[in-house]
């Protein structure tokens, strides 16, 4: 492929009448590199021309000699002043992510700095460093991409600033609210009261910035923005338009990482880019498993990421082998020699997001194992029971994946052993300390991978078994959220694009076995304050109750093999965005006596649970839904 830069595909405009966005042309190509011509060294122009050692024209806030030539430029180095006060200056110099002694609250954006036009987008700015510091954010994130990295990048580039004073106006607006969550926001048409006007401005910064990613069509700058952008359609509640910008996200990534230029634009992406790709790619790849059941529109007319599946059949790759791709970015420690005991929660985290990472090795074995048999093209759209049965059997039970989910389960442990001393120390000092909020979320990150384990869902007794894991991540949640409930009175800083309390209390709801833990999963759902990336907790409480009717009418026949096998046919999608949901299950058939495959949809409501769900036709094959979504995506 021709060495060129890209253009992020957000040429969007806003119709201010609508509220709505209206996306431009695709992916387009800027003119490849002119030839450098080598000059004294400069001592007062840009990064990009003093590392070349060429003339800089100064322009501000990027030079355009680098922005024809190379189609990116570093930006300008800060003087320091002559008596410094308080915390030192910060430039986005990705080297700097290694966590030092004690690197958090420590590190703080000084806004006299920055070309901000008016006080206002100064305090915009302020507000965002506050937001992705904030004790939510910070806690159940993985390394310092938001606490450190994002206000270094966003502060010395023009694009990005904007696209941060647009969050940071939004949070203000929900700042001023009378809202106490982020799921009873109401975005306003008019602005009608005086705060309305903070949301207008986020806009008018939100629009800005694309202007300026159109005019200067950076690689780096684009896959940034499309984080910040994402971050900002989410704190508004349009998550159509959040999807759309991971699904962009991820061309993108797919684009830098398969390219045939691949390794230079890696290169060129930072001074040491591989710890801040890795930062991204651990954010994208917990939303590419939100993005392939949420669907922009229906099942059937539209395809979940179609962006990135266009670019994996182009290359004859899969989500799979991509998510392997992506858990390769960064430059993970070695987990073969594992300390006795941690000495503190950055010495484990730089463990466990190793360990975590390898987990992602288990999608492509499972999709080889699907693939390796004649059980997925018999389970095509089957609605023999027994041969449904099968697959799911041979799928969670097979050799090679019971194998793979033993070892990872026995490093994990091992990673546990030697995290619980440390954790029930900071579990023993003040709660009101980050540390501690950030010690739950590390303990609840490795109960979720205990919980997402395949083959123990085979046999109801291995099922009945994991109550008391499910019972331990119901108590750590709830401590964690009234901690940061006590913290937190901005609903702007409910916000995570990489907590996933709302996805595990769904999963606990759907195959707990104990009815009470089962409930409060259910319950916890419901008064969720918070919005985990893509996922509407509103919807998952919905379907979770819907579930509930379901795990009743389905204990009134057969023994608890029967019963757990029936249960085996729970499957779900989400549509339009998140708002509606299509619900699949065995139902006993009143007339004939027969348990049926029936499949349900429902618009989730914002405030009322008179939901009414209403059966339809079955969505593709018959058979499994997940073999049809798998074949949508290949």
């Amino acid at each position: 492929m021709e060495n060129s830069m890209i253009v992020l595909p957000y040429g969007s405009q806003l119709d201010f009448e609508t509220n709505s966005l209206s996306h431009a042309e695709p992916l387009q190509q800027i003119k490849p590199k002119a030839s450098r011509t080598i000059t004294n060294k400069t001592r007062t122009g840009c990064i990009t021309c003093k590392k070349r050692h060429v003339k800089c024209d100064e322009a501000k806030p990027q030079c355009n000699n680098c922005l024809k030539s190379r189609g990116r430029c570093e930006g300008y180095s800060l003087e320091p002043r002559k008596k410094p006060s308080g915390p030192g200056q910060l430039c986005w110099d990705s080297r700097q992510l290694t966590r030092g002694t004690s690197p958090r609250m420590q590190l703080h954006v000084d806004p006299d700095a920055l070309d901000f036009q008016n006080s206002s987008s100064m305090l915009y700015f302020q507000e965002f460093v506050g937001l992705v510091q904030g004790p939510w954010t910070s806690a159940s994130s993985s390394g310092d991409l938001w606490e450190v990295t994002m206000p270094q990048i966003t502060r010395n580039n023009d694009t990005l600033r904007h696209a941060a004073m647009a969050i940071g106006a939004l949070s203000m607006w929900h700042r001023q609210s009378t809202y106490d969550s982020l799921q009873a926001v109401s975005i306003p048409a008019l602005p009608t009261a005086e705060r309305d006007a903070h949301y207008f401005h986020a806009v008018a910064y939100y629009c800005h910035s694309l202007k300026l990613q159109r005019q200067r069509a950076s690689m780096p700058d684009a896959i940034i923005l499309s984080v910040l952008l994402l971050f900002f359609e989410t704190l508004r509640g349009n998550r159509t338009a959040a999807l759309d910008h991971v699904n962009h996200g991820l061309a993108l990534l797919f684009y830098l990482l398969t390219d045939d230029d691949a390794d230079n634009y890696v290169a060129n992406f930072a001074p040491n880019p591989r710890p801040i790709l890795g930062a991204v790619a651990d954010i994208f790849t917990n939303l590419t498993m939100q993005g392939r059941t949420i669907f922009r529109g229906r099942v059937g007319h539209d395809m979940p990421l179609p962006n990135l599946t266009k670019g994996l059949k182009n290359r004859k790759q899969t989500i799979e082998s991509f998510m392997v791709l992506l858990s390769q970015l960064p430059r993970s420690r070695s987990i073969d020699r594992i300390p006795d005991v941690f000495n503190d929660l950055d010495e484990f985290e730089a463990y466990w997001l190793a360990a975590r990472r390898r987990q992602t090795l288990i999608y492509p074995i499972m999709v080889e194992v699907m693939k390796a048999t004649g059980f997925q093209r018999a389970a095509w759209g089957s609605s023999d029971g027994s041969v449904i049965n099968k697959f799911f059997l041979h799928l969670l039970d097979n050799q090679q994946v019971t194998e793979f989910c033993e070892a990872s389960g026995k490093l994990i442990q091992a990673l546990d052993t030697a995290f619980m001393p440390l954790f029930n120390k900071i579990i023993m000092s003040d709660p009101k300390s980050p540390t501690y909020l950030r010690a739950i979320h590390l303990r609840m990150q490795y109960l979720g991978v205990m919980i997402d384990d395949p083959p123990q869902y085979v046999h109801v007794e291995s099922v009945h078994a994991r109550t008391p894991l499910f019972r331990e991540y119901l108590s750590l949640a709830e401590i964690a959220l009234h901690t940061a409930k006590r913290e937190v009175k901005n609903p702007a800083h409910q916000l995570s694009l990489q907590c996933g309390l709302s996805w595990y209390f769904l999963i606990i709801a759907l195959f707990c076995r104990d009815p009470m833990v089962r409930d409060q999963a259910i319950w916890m759902l419901k008064d969720y304050p918070g919005q985990d990336g893509l996922w509407s907790a509103r919807s998952l409480y919905l379907l979770a109750l819907r579930n509930r009717s379901v795990e009743q009418m389905n204990t009134l026949e057969g023994s608890p093999l029967e019963q757990w096998q029936r249960l085996w046919r729970r499957e779900f999608v989400f549509e339009d965005g998140g708002d509606r949901i299509v619900f699949r299950y065995l139902g006993k058939n009143e007339i004939t006596g027969v348990w049926e495959l029936v499949e349900e949809a429902a618009d989730v409501q914002r405030t009322s649970e008179d939901v009414q769900w209403k059966r339809q036709p079955l969505i593709g094959s018959g058979g499994p839904l997940m073999i049809d979504l798998y074949a949508l995506l290949q």
